[in-house]
């Protein structure tokens, strides 16, 4: 199993992701518990598993940036100033103020605290921040809302 090679998320780190290629991704708010202000992007460069993280507090401008890339993709939160561009991203609420985006048609599987992906016969595994988020995803994904 190929675990996430974990590297600090920059102004010109985000400029070159393509929300295509992300995976996984969590977003906490300043006052979330868990990984309080923080994001992590999930994504694979050449069959390695790579997990860019920031934090708010540490670099608020790269936070917004990723925070923006993630919000622009997806149409479950609203925001009067952020356009929403191609949906990309399930959302799914993680608790206490954390949100996950998991890209669309994609298989996650579950296992003991954390996501197994599978692409191209590899197995990744995608660790959320904490067991809660974990827990709560685990359970919406079993548990779809009806319209």
């Amino acid at each position: 199993m190929n675990e996430p090679t974990t590297i600090q998320l920059t102004k010109s780190l985000i400029e070159s992701i393509n929300p295509e290629e992300v995976i996984y991704a969590e977003m906490a708010g300043g006052g979330a518990m868990g990984n309080s202000g923080g994001i992590l992007l999930y994504l694979i460069k050449d069959d390695t598993l790579i997990c860019y993280e920031t934090n708010v507090f540490k670099d608020e401008e790269t936070y917004v940036q990723a925070e923006e890339l993630l919000l622009k993709h997806q149409d479950s939160l609203k925001y009067p100033d952020i356009e929403l561009l191609d949906c990309l991203f399930d959302h799914f609420y993680g608790g206490m103020g954390n949100n996950v985006f998991v890209k669309k048609n994609i298989n996650l599987e579950t296992n003991e605290g954390y996501f197994i992906y599978k692409k191209d016969n590899i197995e990744y595994t995608i660790l959320p921040s904490v067991q809660g988020v974990f827990n709560n995803v685990v359970y919406a994904m079993k548990n779809p809302k009806i319209d």
